[in-house]
């Protein structure tokens, strides 16, 4: 089965948070071309500017766009999913977040003019191989595992356990575990994330939190309920599957 299949037969509160999980793809080597950007919830996708000239970001859904400054560049949408971005002044180094319209999937890129210019990037998303073990554990487990932990519905078999273990304490951010869920292979902890200097809007992406437990495999999946904290929300709570 499909991300997109289980996506489908999700109920809509529940697919509200899981289409918007960060699920951390493996970045797999590829022989394409410069213009194409696999996203692996994990790196920014490079999004190359010059001025005086466009850059078309092609992405794989239709979406909605979020600048740290609006200001420094002029978009317009080509279509649904192109996004046409053009720098009105010189030295572009900013972030960029785009959430998908259908899936709910959150994106964030880099755009910059130091990068190696390309006028179209085309993004696309990499799911994992099957093959091997470890970082090969098939995606669906862990999206239906994901799925349960976020309703709250224990599968059968699984043992839970509370937990006040503090798995980063580094400002800006505090992440406390509360609960761990246990399954075979699966792994699946409960958090919360505070901001220690809530002072500035914090993204809770992937790439901001290395929680490395190597006994319970790799981070495959992370989820919240918010995914931004501020000085109006300082907390949130999140989801972290781990699989072997």
């Amino acid at each position: 089965m499909q991300i997109k299949a289980i996506l489908r037969n999700c109920d809509r509160h529940i697919c509200k948070f899981v289409a918007a999980a960060l699920v951390l793809f493996a970045l797999c080597p590829s022989a394409s071309s410069a213009d194409d950007s696999h996203w692996d919830g994990v790196h920014y996708i490079p999004v190359p500017v010059r001025f005086g000239s466009d850059t078309r970001l092609v992405m794989p859904e239709s979406f909605d766009d979020s600048w740290e400054r609006d200001s420094d560049v002029a978009c317009s949408l080509l279509d649904a999913r192109t996004l046409i971005i053009r720098p009105r002044k010189s030295h572009i180094e900013q972030r960029l977040t785009l959430r998908g319209r259908t899936t709910g999937s959150l994106y964030l890129a880099r755009v910059s003019d130091s990068l190696p210019y390309a006028p179209i990037i085309r993004v696309s998303v990499r799911e994992p191989s099957t093959e091997g073990t470890g970082s090969g554990r098939d995606t669906t487990d862990v999206i239906q595992f994901l799925k349960s932990m976020m309703s709250a519905r224990v599968p059968a078999g699984t043992t839970v356990s509370k937990s006040e273990r503090i798995l980063i304490d580094q400002p800006p951010y505090r992440m406390t575990a509360e609960e761990v869920w246990r399954n075979g292979p699966e792994t699946g902890i409960f958090v919360r994330i505070d901001a220690t200097t809530p002072t500035n809007v914090l993204p809770i992406v992937p790439a901001n939190f290395v929680v490395r437990i190597p006994e319970l495999g790799s981070l495959r999946a992370m989820s919240a309920e918010f995914f931004e904290l501020s000085p109006r929300r300082t907390s949130t709570r999140a989801y972290l599957v781990y699989a072997r």
